[in-house]
């Protein structure tokens, strides 16, 4: 109080000849004034910046710093120290290197916010290898008179390493690594901190709460006192490149859970909102667990999205095994609803004569010629009937008229094609149709016929993406299912894209298409456009090591080690997940519906 009255009285005398000199008109007062001013400040009677405030000084930053603690208004900050790390990369395998970096996130992932804070600093080069040279003097004299000695031998083998690479031009710098450890209250904060620590100790890592000034050096960014002294090659850790790339957080954080990473520990997620295309493709032999996956992600989008979800069952173990995860479902009998190949769908007529040869050629693996053939002949009957010089169209009027074109061969030919096409295009309801928002699924377990299945499955496809394709980007609005996807895949040919357009074009009119396959050599020619167009790649395990460094690499960032150790000995039910547009590939533990009591 006497000081800032002191300070009170100081700011008189050199104001009042001021005021004086205005008063007065008079610059003596002035004069006096900028005298005494002068005077004060020479004897340091007065800080200048005191004068702003009349004696207040500035508030300080409301920063407490204490032992192993840093309290900031209501938030506490417990201090973590790694003062020692015995072992480096070096001296361990890798396998060894990625389960202690797991296991260390693990111990550092606790509380609400943890950081980690890495300082490097500059040091004195000369006075370093002063230390190193008495050091290695030190250690040869321990060495001569005591040869048995291997821990004396391997450090002097280790500082003339040192030695040399700081001669070749190698610059050393100091490190120490800081925990963070953010709270609402100093007893969790340091409880927390303290449990870093534990931890820490079992990885044989020294960490110890810091002390206030190493705290202080850390906040105001002095000059480092202690720390480890380490050369760039030895602590990669404190560059951008240690940090391990994984797939984008928007892309596996959100959207349909997949199953758990197994390195990791931490769950994956489709978000089939976001990703670059929304299909998915499963490859796995019999007995890994892919059709139980198929189900569960089906039947979760189904659930979460609130849209239609269609399976092809091609066995009829999927309706099995809906009912026993109690999953409610529309069953759909294709031999009483109708296909409805001749509907034009609404697309002009030539369009559905493309559509419908590449439909047939597909499905009986006709070549160009009868392909061609059917064409010309359906596109001319859509003419008449778009003219309205036919009231109805059938396959009889079609056979009919290929009856009357065509020469006794090609008709025993188209006469047998039709036949079969009659079966499932009748007079019954459209399937289309019945399809309906939830889990659908078409039985096709009781057509024995392959020909027929994949006539089938394509002409539903086809529909759904004549449905589906006159509105553009407004989201997810269907998800077409189907297991044992060779059934169509391997009979596509590049000239009549079905499948493979609505791989590539999917996303645009918002449907998604899920498939799992045995093979590779399933997808038939047009693999390549398969495997780089999925927007999620899942592969199931498989101890065939040729499959993984020949097939697999190609699509994913995997290396030989991965496959040696990791790859080849997934169990049932893990697999390798890959999201198209980062070839970074997770190892996950799938996660299934459970089934229930019968």
């Amino acid at each position: 109080m006497e000081v800032k009255q002191e300070k009170l009285s100081f700011l008189v005398v050199i104001v009042l000849p001021v005021i004086l000199a205005v008063v007065y008109k008079d610059p003596f007062f002035l004069l006096l004034s900028m005298i005494s001013l002068i005077l004060i400040l020479k004897r340091g009677l007065i800080d200048l910046g005191s004068l702003w405030f009349l004696g207040q000084s500035k508030p300080a930053l409301a920063v407490k710093v204490d032992e192993g603690l840093i309290i900031s208004g209501n938030e506490y900050i417990g201090v973590v120290e790694v003062h020692d790390v015995p072992v480096n990369y070096r001296d361990v395998s890798e396998l060894s290197l990625k389960n202690l970096i797991v296991s260390f996130y693990k111990v550092v992932n606790v509380g609400k916010q943890v950081d980690i804070t890495f300082r490097k600093k500059h040091v004195d080069i000369g006075k370093y290898k002063e230390k190193l040279i008495h050091r290695a003097q030190n250690l040869r004299v321990i060495v001569e008179s005591d040869p048995s000695n291997t821990r004396a031998r391997s450090e002097l083998d280790l500082v003339n390493n040192i030695l040399e690479r700081l001669n070749e031009g190698e610059i050393p710098f100091k490190y120490v690594i800081f925990i963070l450890v953010r709270s609402s209250s100093k007893e969790e904060a340091l409880q927390i901190s303290k449990v870093i620590i534990r931890g820490l100790d079992g990885l044989g890592l020294k960490a110890r709460l810091a002390s206030r000034a190493d705290i202080l050096d850390l906040l105001f960014l002095k000059e480092l006192k202690d720390g480890s002294t380490a050369l760039s090659l030895q602590v990669p850790f404190l560059t951008p490149f240690s940090v391990e790339k994984l797939p984008e957080l928007e892309v596996r954080s959100e959207g349909i859970y997949l199953g758990n990473d197994i390195e990791r520990n931490m769950p994956v997620f489709w978000n089939i909102e976001k990703v670059e295309n929304p299909q998915m493709l499963v490859i796995g032999p019999s007995g890994s667990g892919k059709t139980e996956f198929l189900i569960s992600v089906g039947s979760k989008i189904a659930l979460q999205e609130s849209i239609p979800v269609l399976f092809f069952d091609v066995k009829g173990d999927i309706k099995r095994r809906l009912r026993e995860r109690k999953v409610p479902f529309k069953l759909l009998n294709p031999l009483l609803y109708s296909i409805s190949m001749l509907e034009p769908n609404s697309v002009h007529y030539t369009l559905r004569a493309i559509q419908l040869e590449r439909i047939i050629a597909n499905s009986f693996s006709l070549d160009r010629v009868y392909s061609s053939i059917i064409f010309h002949l359906l596109n001319s009957l859509f003419e008449e009937y778009a003219s309205g010089k036919l009231q109805k169209l059938s396959w009889d009027l079609v056979e009919e008229r290929a009856k009357n074109q065509f020469d006794e061969v090609t008709f025993l030919v188209l006469s047998k094609i039709i036949e079969i096409l009659k079966v499932a295009d009748h007079e019954g309801p459209p399937l289309l149709n019945q399809i309906s928002q939830g889990v659908n699924v078409i039985d096709l377990s009781l057509i024995k016929s392959e020909v027929l299945r994949r006539l089938i499955i394509l002409s539903v496809l086809q529909d759904f993406y004549n449905k589906y394709s006159s509105i553009v980007d407004e989201g997810l609005r269907a998800v077409l299912v189907i297991d044992e996807a060779w059934t169509i895949l391997r009979n596509e040919r590049e000239e009549y894209p079905i499948v493979s357009d609505i791989v590539k074009r999917g996303r645009g009119f918002g449907i998604s298409l899920l498939m799992a396959t045995q093979n590779v050599e399933d997808l038939g020619d047009l693999v390549n456009v398969y495997l780089d167009n999925v927007g999620l790649l899942v592969v199931m395990n498989n101890g065939d090591k040729k499959f993984w460094n020949d097939t697999v690499k190609r699509f994913a960032s995997i290396t030989d080690q991965d496959v040696e150790i990791r790859l080849s000995y997934m169990g049932k039910g893990e697999a390798l997940v890959r999201f198209l547009g980062d070839p970074r590939p997770l190892i996950v533990k799938l996660h299934v519906l459970a089934a229930g009591p019968v």
